[in-house]
């Protein structure tokens, strides 16, 4: 089925977010399944009118999403540049933001881009993707 794009859609007020986070969840049960590229696009939707600042918050996501992506397509170098973009954007929202402990997932992200440059670009394909980020929820106190 073609994907329907909608340019300039207005952007969504906050009750009407709020309303729609559930896709938000869905795209983060299928990231921690190993379903990138599918969470990449079901938070796209979302991301394309979603205000400021956690339109931010979920280009992050995404951008993760896609570094995976490129590890699971052989594309090296796209990698690095996905994970220290997503990490610029969702420095600002740790610890946790929409329930999503983004300090566990910028931990993640820093381990597993530096396990991948120690591999380096001739045997990167050989790390474990078992050992993913993965998105962890905020636990209470």
């Amino acid at each position: 089925m073609a994907k329907t794009v909608i340019k300039n859609a207005p952007l969504l007020a906050v009750d009407e977010l709020r309303a729609r986070l559930d896709e938000f969840y869905t795209a983060i049960e299928q990231f921690n399944d190993g379903f990138w590229f599918e969470s990449h696009e079901t938070l796209e939707d979302l991301w394309q009118v979603t205000p400021l600042p956690d339109r931010t918050m979920f280009q992050g996501i995404i951008q993760v999403a896609a570094a995976l992506v490129h590890f699971a397509r052989g594309e090296y170098p796209g990698i690095f540049k996905l994970f220290d973009a997503a990490s610029d954007k969702l420095t600002v929202f740790a610890p946790h933001h929409l329930g999503v402990d983004v300090r566990s997932l910028l931990a993640d992200i820093t381990r597993v881009r530096a396990e991948l440059e120690a591999i380096g670009p001739q045997d990167f394909t050989s790390w474990d993707e078992r050992h993913a980020p993965r998105i962890a929820f905020e636990t209470e106190p």
